[in-house]
């Protein structure tokens, strides 16, 4: 129930609420930043294709308009990852919104020492599994399954840390985690399917599932 609440308090805040402005920005910007991946390989990498003469000019031209075609397509095909870190950046900015909204008191600053030890903590992880992933990106119809499942844990588990951890130690935070750990996976599992605005959504979730557990712990 309380993973429900949450991801319609998330999408609600996204799409139609205090977050709205936030996202049009991360999108605008996604954009831009996508714009210029492309312009960057077409005006740095494509002109290192050989012009050629005679009949290897027709080979270099259809090459380049190949590259050109591919340089568009590759930076499409990369901006869901850069809406997600331009969201990254706004995510404290888009927990602080929400948090005010829902009544919590202000978040602690951790020490510089104890928030590197967090950040190392919450990447270790993902880096680790998406590297032992990486053979079934080879086989169809379980990759995208199991990318989509890997994905929501690690969204859910990043999302919910970096949340929790303004609030309380790494290990109370563990401890909430393991014993939520559905409900954290079902909010990441959502977030998974909504590349674009993905930080947005998790910190909204987040923060909307943790003042609703605080509520219920404390009555």
């Amino acid at each position: 129930m309380n993973a429900a609440h949450a991801i319609l308090g998330g999408l609600g805040d996204v799409f139609r609420g205090r977050l709205s402005w936030l996202a049009v920005a991360n999108l605008v910007v996604a954009v831009f930043l996508t714009i210029a991946v492309a312009w960057a390989l077409m005006r740095f990498v494509i002109p290192l294709i050989p012009a050629g003469t005679g009949w290897l000019a027709h080979i270099s031209a259809a090459g380049t308009f190949a590259a050109n075609l591919i340089a568009v397509v590759l930076a499409a095909a990369l901006s869901p990852a850069i809406s997600m870190a331009v969201g990254g950046v706004l995510f404290d900015v888009a927990v602080a919104r929400i948090e005010r909204q829902v009544g919590l008191a202000p978040a602690r600053s951790p020490p510089l020492q104890e928030g590197l030890a967090n950040g190392l903590r919450i990447a270790g992880l993902p880096l680790a599994l998406n590297l032992v992933s990486l053979p079934l990106l080879f086989v169809p119809v379980v990759n995208f399954f199991w990318f989509l499942a890997l994905n929501g844990y690690l969204m859910g588990r990043e999302y919910f840390s970096l949340t929790a951890l303004r609030r309380m130690s790494w290990e109370q935070a563990r401890e909430m985690r393991r014993k939520h750990r559905g409900a954290i996976f079902a909010i990441g599992l959502f977030a998974a399917i909504l590349p674009f605005v993905a930080p947005l959504f998790g910190a909204s979730a987040m923060t909307r599932f943790l003042a609703r557990q605080g509520a219920e712990e404390a009555g």
